[in-house]
């Protein structure tokens, strides 16, 4: 005869879960602000037999320029950068191309979740903050700039009732 079963309730550990920074916003206000210059260039611009002329030394179109230059960079940037979040059973680890921050559960105090009050973004939670033992100044973070938020709220819940119950 077969006998039963026995498991040993070990506790449960999580797994390490990553949490990239969300790039889709850049690429919005990026066709956003070219969708733009494109328009008011070709109002702006003469047609002459057959043919469109256009301004390019007007400032509305050197300001829509400007900003459409300045949010390529800025998401090449945010892009090779390569910034995340990983949280783990223990710990929260902030990575990037260049560097790693690792911050264990002992070294965390207080993790505060803020919900949403006055305006709607993207979100329920807008702000983690995180009190570190070694720090003064507290760890933000915005959980709508990184992907799966929610997963990312959820899982910062879990360490903050580990750090709770110790």
């Amino acid at each position: 005869m077969n006998a039963p079963e026995t498991r040993s309730e070990a506790p449960q550990t999580m797994p390490e879960q990553e949490f990239p920074l969300r790039m889709d916003f850049y690429w919005q206000a990026i066709a956003v602000y070219a969708l733009a210059l494109i328009c008011y260039a070709l109002i702006r611009g003469t047609v002459w037999d057959g043919s469109i002329t256009l301004t390019l030394r007007d400032p509305i179109v050197v300001v829509l320029g400007v900003l459409v230059l300045g949010s390529c960079l800025w998401s090449l940037g945010n892009w090779f950068m390569r910034r995340s979040i990983v949280v783990g059973d223990a710990y929260i680890r902030f990575t990037n191309r260049f560097r790693s921050r690792t911050f264990q559960q002992t070294d965390i105090d207080v993790i505060s979740i803020g919900k949403q009050k006055i305006l709607k973004v993207r979100g329920v939670y807008k702000l983690v903050k995180i009190r570190l033992r070694s720090r003064r100044r507290l760890l933000r973070i915005r959980p709508s700039l990184y992907q799966h938020e929610q997963e990312l709220v959820q899982t910062l819940i879990a360490l903050k009732r580990r750090i709770a119950a110790r």
